[in-house]
């Protein structure tokens, strides 16, 4: 642990916790300000005027695991500051987020014409808004062919099937157990066969 060399270096890293503290108790759900202190306290090693090593500092201080610490700062990375504070007033995930960026500015969210300001006031427009855009964002999954859905099914079961019986050979049958396995084999062949038959062109 590095000593703490000034009265200065000591408040400033209670200064940065009790930011994030107040911070967290305020936004509630609310991210973006929070990912930002959490950051500067990591990058800038801040913890360690008070604790041996950031993963200390995370449980001690912050009352978070190191791990849900770090992927809290990675996602407001990726993500930007737009998602930490559009999930503030409706509750989106990551991958929902994505695919409505675009619609997310410095001054709101972009949606049917007008721009909803991120304000708690808007909270019920904004989650309309959001579930509106995202219902738009996903693409149209292609109609069923119930034709391929059938051919694939009944391959993959040939397939297993095919795999068992390869199993049972390779095992020490006794010759009971190698008639059955004969057996059943013709079966499945003359049962193949007949459906050919009625398919002929």
């Amino acid at each position: 642990m590095k000593p703490i060399s000034t009265i200065d270096q000591a408040f400033d890293v209670g200064a940065w916790a009790g930011r994030r503290q107040a911070f967290a108790l305020v936004a509630g759900r609310c991210t973006a300000a929070d990912a930002d202190i959490l950051y500067e306290i990591r990058e800038q090693q801040l913890f360690l005027h008070i604790e041996k090593n950031w993963e200390d500092f995370c449980v001690k201080r912050i009352g978070l695991s190191r791990s849900y610490v770090d992927r809290i700062i990675r996602k407001s990375k990726e993500l930007g500051p737009g998602y930490s504070k559009l999930n503030c007033f409706t509750r989106i995930k990551p991958a929902e987020y994505r695919l409505i960026a675009g619609a997310v500015t410095q001054d709101g969210l972009a949606y049917g014409g007008e721009v909803i300001a991120l304000e708690p006031e808007n909270s019920t427009k904004l989650a309309e808004a959001v579930e509106a855009l995202r219902r738009d964002s996903i693409p149209e999954a292609d109609p069923v062919d119930p034709v391929q859905q059938a051919f694939a099914k009944a391959e993959k079961a040939v397939k297993s099937a095919i795999a068992e019986f390869q199993r049972l050979q390779a095992m020490k049958l006794d010759d009971e157990g190698r008639l059955k396995l004969v057996i059943a084999l013709e079966n499945c062949r003359n049962q193949v066969d007949l459906i050919h038959m009625s398919t002929e062109l």
